[in-house]
């Protein structure tokens, strides 16, 4: 067989070069593909942290326009800068709180912060202006003091939108004039029908949107003991009825029906969460010439007392106002700057014991947000990881009492 013989003796290094020639284009174009590649990314990141930074800034472009008077121009283009002044303001208001927010509060933001434009404009510049025979209109921009404005807005107390249901049962008996007292609870498993004073008390609470917990649906026979039979019920047997059906709220008491034109109710509402008694009143009524047949003496009492002790009731169900806690939320992985708008939008308008939601620092690949809200960072970051209308996936870390990193899967 004939052998190819290497003419110079190298022993084949000179094939070595040959491999290096063809092999290093490939490395070459291997090696700018990855540094293009991290370019990019690098890029995409800093200029996600300059759109979300331009959307912070306080800087915004309004128009105004003033009302010439008596020839008086430089009035009219005061009023035209004051007016400009308010709608960088509102702007801003709107941004931060919401529309809804806006809707709910705009008395108060009138009168503690709109009213007092000129502390909360730190600089503005005049781009164009023109002025006809009835008006001056200006184009400005105007940067807004975030830090007075967010003092501001922390010293208004919002009030909850959301109202407050109260479940209530009626223990209370009515005895008529020659008859023994009506009570459903002496026999808890007979069906009877309601009464004229439950009847009346259903009424006014409902339309206050108390719920009224049908007295029907009573538990098992081995639930109650025998103090809770009684016709005279102690404080601790009514809160015991009211614990096994569910209740907030007890109006336990006794009304006294005397023929038709006379009666009187001693009711009494107790907290059944710790059992005081936290409104309490006897009211009498009798009917005169002048009242219309429709009203009978008893609903005038109920009526009566209801009008004078809700108030009272509604007070004490409120739940305990916790103060507000400033947390740290470090957003991580955004990849647009709509997605982090979204994100704060959905902070704003799902959870009513977010009082604030204010960015704080922009760093490469993360944004970190101050959120003022009432209650524990521990319970919020659970309701948002958990919240059926995440605008997108994530995981909560680093949970402490001073806030959480939300990761973007």
């Amino acid at each position: 067989m004939n052998q190819i013989k290497d003419p110079k003796n190298t022993g084949g290094r000179n094939r070595l070069p040959c491999f290096f020639n063809n092999t290093f284009p490939f490395l070459y174009l291997c090696l700018f593909l990855f540094f293009l590649s991290l370019t990019i990314n690098l890029l995409i990141k800093d200029s996600l942290a300059q759109e979300i930074k331009d959307a912070l800034i306080d800087e915004r472009i309004v128009t105004g326009t003033g009302i010439i008077v008596n020839e008086n121009v430089a009035l009219a283009r005061n009023e035209a800068i004051s007016q400009a002044f308010s709608k960088a303001i509102e702007e801003y208001l709107v941004q931060r709180l919401g529309s809804q927010g806006m809707a709910n509060n705009f008395q108060r933001l009138g009168e503690e912060i709109l009213s007092k434009k000129k502390e909360e404009i730190q600089d503005y510049q005049i781009i164009s202006e023109f002025s006809t025979d009835k008006y001056v209109k200006v184009l400005m921009k105007v940067r807004v003091n975030k830090a007075i404005l967010e003092k501001k807005l922390e010293k208004i107390e919002f009030p909850e939108i959301d109202t407050i249901q109260i479940d209530v049962l009626f223990l209370v008996s009515e005895k008529k004039e020659g008859f023994s007292a009506v009570y459903w609870w002496g026999n808890p498993t007979d069906q009877t029908s309601l009464t004229q004073t439950e009847l009346f008390l259903s009424r006014i609470l409902e339309d206050k949107d108390f719920r009224v917990i049908n007295r029907s649906f009573f538990p098992p026979e081995e639930s109650y003991d025998e103090s809770m039979l009684h016709l005279n019920l102690t404080n601790e047997a009514a809160v015991k009825w009211g614990q096994l059906l569910s209740a907030q709220m007890v109006i336990a008491g006794e009304a006294n029906i005397y023929e038709t034109s006379k009666a009187s109710v001693f009711f009494k509402t107790i907290k059944v969460k710790d059992g005081t008694v936290v409104a309490q009143a006897y009211r009498e009524r009798t009917l005169n010439s002048n009242l219309t047949d429709d009203q009978t003496a008893i609903e005038l009492a109920i009526n009566s007392w209801a009008n004078d002790m809700i108030s009272y009731i509604i007070e004490a169900a409120k739940p305990t106002q916790k103060a507000i806690n400033q947390i740290i939320i470090i957003i991580k992985g955004l990849k647009s700057l709509s997605e982090f708008l979204h994100f704060k939008e959905f902070l704003r308008t799902n959870f009513p014991e977010i009082k604030s939601v204010l960015e704080r620092r922009l760093k490469r690949g993360s944004v970190e947000v101050s959120v003022g809200v009432k209650g524990d960072p521990k319970e919020l970051a659970e309701k948002v990881l958990n919240h059926p209308k995440r605008p997108f996936s994530f995981e909560i870390n680093e949970l402490n009492d001073q806030g959480f990193t939300l990761v973007i899967r």
